[in-house]
């Protein structure tokens, strides 16, 4: 019953989201609460679950708060207008070159495995050249997911040590059997950027048709100083190489201090500094809420049961004849699946249960359903990732599900042929 539940709280969330029947801050509130009190839990109970979801949410929501506001008073004192000037005049009208761009640029900045990182280094750099050149950001967020997919599987990435430590193998044995796979998943994150370009082309995209507007608005902003303009430059610098260190520290302290500093620097008026914090705390707002929003839906079915109910029962259903090729066959959904239970569930309910070879089993889920977790709803980072490109998390799945999930099947083809994956 619990399963039935929860896989009917997803299916209905999903359809909510991506119809945009509801704004998703009332999905994720009234939704999982209806679920819980459905599956008998009692006011008590669900309080519980509420709190804990919260407290998971926290510091992500600090984090895009001060993350947000930082990078929207760089982009309004013309950080950014250099290098995206630089970029277009490169670039001519080949679109491509800059999806190309983006996907490099991810490949770096997830390095340390955080995904929340990786989408406040990238989504500020290129989302004011997307514009530039018509790109709808939708399309920006999907160049990232098959890069972003790579990267994610590193050995000291969250997934690859949770695989790990459920088939009982190193991380890194993992990581070095499934090489060959990962280079099959580099070759999809090309080629997804390369599809994206296609649509954004085809969606009228181009570069320098909208640089006039562009210039326009950009002529009205006051000019920033030089002197200024490189504080601000070497302030982003060293904040983004504290980021890259395993610090002491929490992300989101780096951003409120870079925050603090940049807008006393930016605007000395006491006056301006309340008047922008103001503004830019309006644009996170929105955001803000809907993080808080999924912490409520995260605490109900991860303490309710409801994802190990679900990851069980995907397992029972199927027929045991088919036991030695089931992980292939159920590779074939990984990414909604992942989408559905969440990073968690899914490399420890779904990947527990197969014993056909541990380095197979593991890294056949890993190098599939990775492409899910950029455009998984309960992915905390991904929202980071939204809020800095303004997209809601419906369009986010309406635009990249049709292009991730087929790349997921390729690569687990092309690994299944080079024998990584065993069918």
């Amino acid at each position: 019953m619990l399963a039935l539940i929860g896989f009917a709280l997803m299916i209905i969330l999903m359809f909510a989201l991506i119809k945009e029947k509801m704004a998703p801050p009332l999905a994720f509130i009234l939704l999982p609460l209806i679920a819980a009190a459905l599956a008998g839990f009692g006011l008590e109970e669900i309080a519980g679950f509420i709190k804990t979801g919260m407290n998971t949410m926290l510091s992500t929501a600090i984090l895009f708060i001060f993350s947000i506001s930082y990078f929207t008073m760089m982009s309004d004192a013309g950080l950014f207008d250099p290098i995206i000037n630089f970029l277009i005049k490169r670039a001519g009208k080949n679109v491509a070159t800059i999806f190309v761009a983006i996907v490099l640029t991810t490949f770096v900045a997830h390095l340390d495995g955080s995904g929340a990182t990786t989408f406040l280094i990238v989504v500020p750099a290129f989302l004011p050249i997307c514009k530039r050149m018509g790109v709808r950001p939708q399309a920006l967020l999907a160049a990232m997911c098959g890069a972003y997919g790579v990267m994610n599987l590193v050995p000291w990435g969250g997934p690859t040590m949770r695989a790990a430590s459920v088939v009982g193998v190193e991380a890194g044995d993992l990581y070095g059997f499934m090489i060959p796979g990962v280079v099959c998943l580099v070759i999809a994150a090309f080629a997804i950027a390369i599809v994206v370009s296609m649509i954004e082309k085809k969606n009228g995209a181009e570069a320098g048709a909208h640089a006039q507007a562009t210039d326009d608005a950009n002529a009205e902003k006051k000019e920033t100083k030089k002197g200024v303009y490189y504080f601000n430059l070497v302030l982003t610098l060293v904040m983004l190489v504290l980021l890259f260190r395993d610090l002491p520290v929490p992300l989101y302290s780096i951003f409120m201090v870079a925050f603090a500093i940049g807008l006393i620097v930016n605007f000395p008026n006491a006056k301006q500094q309340n008047k922008k914090i103001k503004e830019y705390g309006t644009n996170a707002m929105v955001m803000t809420m809907t993080l808080f929003s999924v912490g409520i839906f995260m605490g109900v079915i991860k303490d309710s049961g409801m994802v190990e109910a679900m990851a069980n029962a995907i397992v029972g259903v199927l027929p045991a004849a088919i036991a030695p090729h089931m992980h292939w066959f159920m590779c074939l959904f990984s990414v909604p699946l992942l989408m559905i239970l969440g990073t968690d569930a899914f490399y420890i309910g779904v990947v527990e249960p197969f014993g056909v070879t541990p380095e197979t089993v593991a890294a056949a889920f890993l190098l599939t359903a990775t492409l899910g977790t950029p455009i998984s709803p309960s992915v905390a980072a991904t929202y980071v990732g939204l809020g800095l490109a303004d997209v809601s998390i419906g369009e986010h799945i309406k635009y990249s599900l049709r292009l991730v999930w087929p790349a997921s099947i390729a690569v687990l083809i092309m690994a299944t042929l080079i024998g990584v994956i065993k069918f």
